[in-house]
């Protein structure tokens, strides 16, 4: 199995990011300079992405590969790179730099500053990746690498998107106009919102739910300068359809980028992971998401059932050694089936167990020697 290109570039983008170090860290940094910085990345990763994209299918064809979502960077400096690299063959992160694309891409009079920090955090999180865990993790232009026609891709979304309002809704609308037509206020939504939706639809974190469907989505859009800007003279629709689709569009782009580049989305971002659980009944009737979706869930129970403090106790090389030789994902799987554990309709608590048995347990042991 042949991945020379991929492993070469990693070499090559980290002599590309030693030659903006000291810029990204100057003091006179800016809005400017970032876009810039950025465009000589996409360049970098276009010139290549053929080749990359084809080494990918090779790999993710034989080994069960993850790609990090939901999130901007890995965070290497919180020791995220432990629990990340547990479970799967290969793991693989989506350029953090060109995530924040569009972050340096407004206008500058609702430029955000705080943006300016958040891509310094990114670029050294990626720096420390490529230059100590080259080995160990894939930084790759997946976006790029998976869509041919942005425009088709696009199109694609808003079909499901349409798609998930009419369930939720129980409508029959051929396009958003549609809605706009029918639905004019946040009340009427509201009103006609299955039982379903009305308790699951959250749009900061998953506490809001006694919240009106108005206090949800203004509280969403004044948490956010540049939103607040952007929607100040929408319709209650507008801003509810605004909203909603920035939230359903991220998940239901993970899953089909993952689908076309044959990868497994890891998710620990609890949104993220929530509005997976609201739309994945949209998905799991084919097999090929259900099984995806499935290692998916798996992964976020992990996250937050594995104490990251025990893990960080073994030296990550050693670690690294562990869970090449154990495949735990495959044990936990097992596990499951043996005790008839289906994971879309209960068995967290089980599966979190099964966790420990297979994983907990045998890190434990390590920690003792």
């Amino acid at each position: 199995m042949n991945i020379s290109n991929i492993q070469k570039s990693q070499g090559q983008y980290l002599d590309l990011l030693k030659s903006y170090e000291e810029e990204v860290f100057s003091d006179n940094i800016n809005q400017k300079n970032i876009a810039m910085i950025i465009d000589e990345i996409q360049c970098f990763w276009l010139n290549q992405k053929d080749i990359l994209a084809f080494e990918l299918e090779t790999l993710s064809s034989k080994k069960e590969c993850f790609v990090l979502s939901g999130a901007v960077y890995l965070d290497i400096k919180d020791n995220e790179h432990y629990i990340y690299k547990a479970l799967g063959n290969e793991h693989i992160i989506s350029d953090p730099l060109l995530k924040l694309e569009n972050f340096f891409r407004l206008p500058s009079q609702v430029f955000d500053e705080s943006s300016i920090e958040l891509f310094r955090r990114a670029f050294r999180d990626v720096f420390e990746i490529l230059s100590k865990y080259q080995n160990n993790f894939y930084i790759l232009p997946i976006n790029i690498m998976a869509i041919e026609n942005q425009e088709e891709h696009m199109e694609l979304l808003q079909k499901f998107f349409l798609n998930f309002i009419n369930t939720m809704l129980d409508e029959d609308f051929d396009s958003i106009d549609d809605f706009f037509e029918k639905y004019l206020t946040y009340k009427d939504i509201e009103n006609n919102m299955t039982l379903f939706f009305k308790s699951n639809l959250t749009f900061n974190d998953s506490n809001d739910e006694e919240l009106s469907l108005k206090e949800k989505v203004e509280s969403h859009i004044n948490n956010q300068p540049v939103m607040t800007l952007v929607f100040k003279d929408k319709t209650e629709t507008e801003k509810f359809i605004a909203s909603l689709y920035g939230l359903v569009s991220q998940i239901m782009d993970i899953l089909l980028i993952s689908s076309i580049t044959n990868t497994t989305p890891f998710i620990r971002f609890k949104p993220t992971f929530h509005y997976l659980t609201t739309v994945m009944y949209t998905f799991i009737e084919d097999e090929y998401f259900k099984k995806m979706i499935e290692k998916t869930m798996i992964c976020y129970i992990f996250y937050y059932t594995v104490n990251k403090d025990k893990l960080m106790e073994i030296d990550f090389s050693t670690y690294t050694d562990i869970v090449k030789e154990t495949d735990f994902l495959n044990l936990i799987i097992q596990e499951m089936k043996k005790n008839n554990i289906n994971i879309f309709e209960s068995g967290v608590e089980n599966i979190g167990k099964i966790i420990e048995q297979e994983f907990c347990n045998t890190i434990k042991r390590y920690n003792k020697t």
